[in-house]
């Protein structure tokens, strides 16, 4: 399973109905399969936040600004979730530290704040931060929302796509039914919980946490 298409069809079969019901049309169903795989994908990026990430350079809107747009990068950013690093140039350049909007303009240098829904932020730099320099950003994503039948779900891995059908059996009371089935119930509940697992542990040492200190004269 994995388009669109199949996982409408994974759910019909799940409620025991076919095409031609008119409580369980694609009308209906497609933006229920949108809603489960965004549901999953949020608890995804909970669970593990780099699953689901990239990098990317941020240039500034200007070589005197210390704004960075993200809907007019070079390519624009309209899938960020969360960030993840924030560094001067490159992924060996100082970090930054985020600090609350209201409080970034006596930060001292190299602090930052995000502001914006996800799909129009704006990152700013403190006022004693360099104006105009590059910042290397590492982010979690948003997918890119399904849009026809023959699309992927993006972010979730290929071998939990009957996750989704599962989560979106909630679809039974558009038909009057009382409640999910006890045995489907279980088993989404089930597959729900060894998706999470998987992605948030994919290996076999315990990860590790850093902890810096900072000297104070």
């Amino acid at each position: 399973m994995s388009a669109r298409s199949a996982i409408v069809t994974s759910i019909r079969r799940f409620l025991g109905t076919a095409s031609d019901d008119p409580a369980y049309t694609d009308t209906i169903l497609n933006p229920i399969v949108q809603e489960a795989a965004d549901s999953l994908v949020t608890d995804i990026n909970i669970q593990n936040p780099a699953y689901n990430s990239t990098t990317v350079t941020l240039a500034a809107d200007t070589t005197s600004s210390r704004i960075y747009t993200f809907a007019t990068q070079s390519t624009a950013i309209t899938d960020f979730s969360r960030w993840l690093e924030v560094k001067w140039t490159d992924s060996d350049g100082l970090k930054l530290i985020e600090a609350p909007l209201d409080g970034l303009r006596e930060a001292g240098d190299s602090h930052f704040a995000i502001r914006g829904i996800d799909s129009a932020a704006v990152l700013e730099t403190s006022k004693d931060s360099e104006a105009g320099k590059a910042i290397f950003f590492r982010y979690t994503q948003w997918p890119t929302a399904l849009a026809a039948d023959g699309d992927v779900p993006g972010g979730i891995p290929l071998r939990f796509h009957d996750v989704i059908a599962l989560e979106a059996l909630y679809a039974f009371e558009l038909g009057g039914e009382a409640r999910t089935p006890s045995h489907l119930f279980q088993r989404w509940i089930d597959r729900r919980g060894q998706l999470i697992h998987h992605v948030g542990k994919r290996g076999a040492q315990p990860s590790r946490t850093r902890l810096y200190a900072e000297a104070f004269d």
